[in-house]
């Protein structure tokens, strides 16, 4: 996990260069990036709000789970979106334990797009956004505040509460 965090540090560093001062999440950014340091304390509150959540339920981390009407996980949704990634030659590795829905995914796959300048990418991007993260996202983003989560979950929300609210506007 440290690991990750020193990655996901670097990028958003990077990130706070590059993007324009008026981008709506560029505070929430700015306050996350100190809470990005390895703490033990961080993988049990993971395990508590996506794994046990002894004794509410766990915040499902799916598009599937928000989308499918009997909240299956490897529904019709997740079979959308690992199509939209074929499409695009991205492919889930079997080792990482994720489905193709799965929040980190699903957000790695819209970067992906984002960074590309070409038409398909485009029309695949708003495809994604529309058709499931704009859907499952604000109820995911609810019930990890329903969850009470310590103040670096809570940024995290926000700050994908207002990408995601920020990308749907550029679209319209």
């Amino acid at each position: 996990m440290a690991e990750h965090l020193a990655v996901l540090q670097h990028l958003m560093t990077e990130l706070l260069q590059t993007t324009s001062s008026e981008v709506p999440w560029r505070e929430t950014l700015i306050a996350l990036e100190p809470q990005l340091k390895y703490e033990e304390n961080r993988e049990t509150e993971y395990s508590r709000l996506f794994i046990l959540a002894f004794p509410n339920i766990t915040v499902q981390p799916f598009g599937s789970y928000w989308l499918e009407n009997d909240q299956c996980l490897m529904g019709r949704s997740t079979l959308e979106v690992k199509k939209m990634m074929a499409e695009h030659g991205i492919e889930i590795a079997e080792d990482t334990g994720f489905l193709p829905d799965h929040i980190v995914s699903e957000l790695e796959f819209m970067a992906l797009l984002a960074s590309q300048d070409n038409e398909k990418a485009l029309q695949t991007q708003q495809q994604l956004l529309e058709q499931h993260l704009a859907l499952w996202i604000p109820r995911f983003i609810a019930a990890l505040r329903a969850a009470n989560p310590a103040s670096y979950y809570q940024l995290a929300a926000d700050f994908l509460e207002q990408l995601i609210e920020s990308e749907i506007r550029s679209i319209k």
